[in-house]
């Protein structure tokens, strides 16, 4: 069942000229509660010069509690006091209002964006120390579509601030379209996003205005997104006094028809609806009622959806722990860099909460956005939470600029040939003058000595540095199927820099530090190194099938159904034993010759026959789970498309919506599909994975902001993109100038 909650008492209340006597609130409270509403919110608690009409908070809040045990009973608060006189007159849920957009932050709350959010973990802070009897905290993100202060919102911001406010300690996080500007497009696309971001359990209420008409058709699309709560008000009252041009909730009887219509029951008797309209206009004779539903009355072919054989309870999560601060909060990464390893990098830094600057060249930004083939997915896969700096550092103003991020900075990491940083100016010697704490990694082909001059690539190093020689088989050496060395480069880069981090906390000073692509390699095949060592040979590439195993069962088989492979392994006697009970292969569970492992190894040839023929009259799914069963290791053969569906990624959080319109090269110049699950870092931090708070930047989105935070003023900046030295692309980066 749906749950459609009421906000008339509250915010349809907040809009109108007349104070509308408590006891009228509560008749006209009364009405929808006999209609069938099961929640709402009935008072905003702030002080009553700002808004008269909520003088009576406490005392509604107390009275609807006492008169109506089965309403869940909802208040807004902008504040902790709020919250804590909100509590104190029994509200069950409070209301927090952040504020997507900075300019209606500060009108509405009078605080910034971030000092809501700090607000936001206040109230939390307070909530758990009540325990079982604490309200339930839900951070609102108003202006979530658009403000008629600032105009475009970005979706990634709204993502992050999402995410923000779980950090914060939010039991939920719901999204207001404040303003009435969402179109169905705009809805699937965020829903989806901050949904993916906070977790199905975790998405509040969407709460909608009709200012342009589109509320309904937006619920529609929120539905279609697994949205499954509404905010609406009786007669389609409400609107934010301080947000111009916002008139009109979503009008509850409009919304309970349509989603009735439709086939989702709500619990709402829709004529008991319709007449609790008697006494709000009793309550507030001056006031207009609006509502396409009762205008033309109820159409005869209305039928409500089927009904639950019993009301379903109200769901009762439970308070979600604050994860507090990223752990790299507040450091600020400059990256120079391009391709994989120097990407992943920063990418991890970022993911982990480091302030990633990317630095582009004006006007396309990175060249990797434009690969082909295999490489086509490399932007946006390693470029997820960063904000892009797209610049001219040929020009001295372009130079200039990042020079002057560079000084303010903690870390600035970089992936090019030698001697390039230091023929632009910006090599350790001549950014760690201007700031001593400075940490400097370069990511390169080779650490210093004979071969570090020479170019470098993942293929080049897989080469030279045996794991292609171990991955192909005998004389056909063949490189791994991913880029490898560039990513675990990339992570002991990143390893580095936190061990770096760490020394400064002690001398007070940075330093130049380097991670190695050849070098990386080499730990990655040191294992077969000492295997050669051991045994004064080396060891059989992996690609040889006559490879020997000290193994029974080590293997690819074919199942049932062709095409679908699984692997196996037996590695045990314990497991050799139930393996042969299970597959009807007894007969070589009692043969002499196979006592014990080594004897099981040496008649691999023959078992794997009898194997393969077992296996291929059994179709892939009972074939795995019967090893499951035993307590296998078994593995389906997958290919990279079928890991968007995989159960255990989709349920752990291990896929992170990543949009994919950042490779430009996509054949016919869009991606096939926007957004993709791509996996997100492969740890577990504070009960939670680590999260997408931005998607991979258009080449200088973040432009105008980042030379803001650098100190230069709107002359300058308008100069810089003048000349062409800045490079601003995207929403966020027009918003801002």
């Amino acid at each position: 069942m749906l749950t459609v909650r009421e906000v008339g008492p509250r915010d349809g209340l907040q809009m109108v000229k007349a104070v509308m006597p408590t006891a009228a609130k509560l008749r006209w409270i009364a009405a929808m509660v006999a209609a069938g509403i099961r929640e709402m919110e009935v008072a905003s608690f702030v002080p009553p010069a700002a808004m008269p009409g909520m003088a009576d908070a406490a005392e509604v809040v107390r009275a609807v509690r006492a008169a109506h045990p089965a309403l869940r009973v909802v208040a807004l608060a902008p504040n902790l006091r709020g919250a804590q006189n909100a509590a104190a007159a029994g509200a069950q849920s409070v209301i927090i209002p952040v504020s997507a957009s900075e300019a209606h932050s500060r009108a509405n709350v009078r605080r910034s964006r971030a000092e809501q959010v700090a607000e936001v973990a206040r109230v939390a802070e307070w909530a758990r120390g009540l325990g079982e009897a604490a309200p339930r905290i839900e951070a609102g993100i108003s202006t979530a579509f658009g403000c008629s202060l600032q105009g475009w919102v970005d979706e990634g911001e709204v993502v992050a601030l999402a995410a923000d406010l779980l950090r914060a300690g939010a039991d939920s996080v719901a999204l207001a379209d404040t303003l009435g500007y969402a179109t169905p497009s705009h809805v699937r696309r965020l829903v989806r996003a901050v949904r993916a971001e906070v977790g199905e359990a975790r998405f509040g209420n969407l709460h909608l205005h009709d200012t342009l008409g589109t509320a309904l058709a937006n619920a529609l699309a929120a539905l279609e997104e697994g949205v499954r709560g509404f905010d609406a008000a009786l007669g389609g009252l409400g609107g934010c006094p301080y947000a111009p041009g916002s008139v009109g909730n979503a009008c509850t009887e409009d919304l309970v028809n349509m989603l009735e219509s439709e086939g989702f029951a709500t619990g709402i008797d829709l004529p008991a609806l319709i007449a609790a309209r008697g006494p709000l206009r009793e309550g507030l004779p001056d006031e207009p009622l609006h509502g396409r539903l009762a205008a033309a009355g109820v159409p005869r072919t209305y039928r409500p959806a089927a009904r639950p054989a019993a009301p379903e309870p109200l769901p009762a999560l439970p308070r979600r722990p604050s994860l507090g601060r990223l752990p790299l909060e507040g450091v600020r990464v400059i990256e120079f860099s391009h391709m994989v390893m120097g990407p992943s990098c920063g990418m991890v830094l970022a993911d982990l909460g480091a302030d990633v600057i990317k630095v582009e060249p004006a006007p396309g930004g990175d060249n990797s956005r434009r690969l082909t083939g295999p490489a086509i997915g490399f932007f946006p896969t390693f470029n997820r939470n960063k904000r892009s700096l797209c610049v001219d550092m040929k020009k001295p103003a372009g130079l200039a600029l990042v020079r002057r991020l560079a000084a303010g900075a903690e870390v600035v990491l970089e992936n090019f040939r030698p001697g390039a940083m230091d023929a632009l100016g910006l090599g350790w010697e001549a950014l760690s003058a201007l700031n001593p704490r400075l940490i400097y990694l370069s990511c390169k082909g080779f650490l210093p000595g004979p071969y570090e001059k020479r170019a470098a690539l993942d293929e080049v190093v897989q080469m030279m540095g045996g794991l292609a020689y171990m991955t192909g088989p005998p004389g056909q050496p063949l490189r791994a199927g991913t880029s490898i060395n560039d990513i675990m480069g990339g992570v002991f880069g990143a390893v580095a820099i936190l061990a770096a981090l760490r020394e400064r906390e002690a001398t007070g000073r940075g330093g130049p530090i380097q991670s190695g692509l050849f070098e990386t390699n080499m730990l990655l095949v040191a294992q077969h190194m000492a295997a050669a060592a051991i045994t004064g040979s080396n060891p059989t590439p992996f690609g040889d099938k006559a490879m020997p195993k000290p193994w029974p069962v080590y293997d690819v088989f074919e199942s049932a159904e062709p095409g679908r492979q699984v692997f196996v392994g037996v590695v045990t006697t314990t497991q050799w034993g139930a393996f042969c009970r299970e597959f009807g292969l007894e007969d070589l569970l009692s043969d002499p010759a196979l006592a014990g492992m080594q004897q099981l190894a040496a008649a691999r040839p023959r078992i794997g026959a009898r194997v393969a023929e077992v296996f291929r009259g059994i179709p892939q799914a009972a074939l795995m789970a019967r090893c499951e069963a035993l307590g296998l290791p078994f593995a389906p053969i997958a290919k990279p498309a079928d890991l968007f569906d995989d159960p255990h990624l989709l349920a752990s959080g291990g896929l992170l919506p990543v949009e994919m319109a950042s490779a430009a090269s996509a054949p016919g110049g869009a991606p096939a599909v926007p957004v993709a699950g791509i996996p997100g870092l492969p740890v577990l931090m504070g009960g939670a994975r680590t999260a997408l708070r931005r998607q991979p930047p258009r080449p200088g989105e973040h432009g105008v902001e980042i030379a803001r935070e650098a100190g230069l003023d709107e002359a300058a900046i308008a100069a810089l993109l003048a000349e062409g030295t800045l490079h601003a692309e995207g929403p966020a980066a027009l918003a801002a100038e």
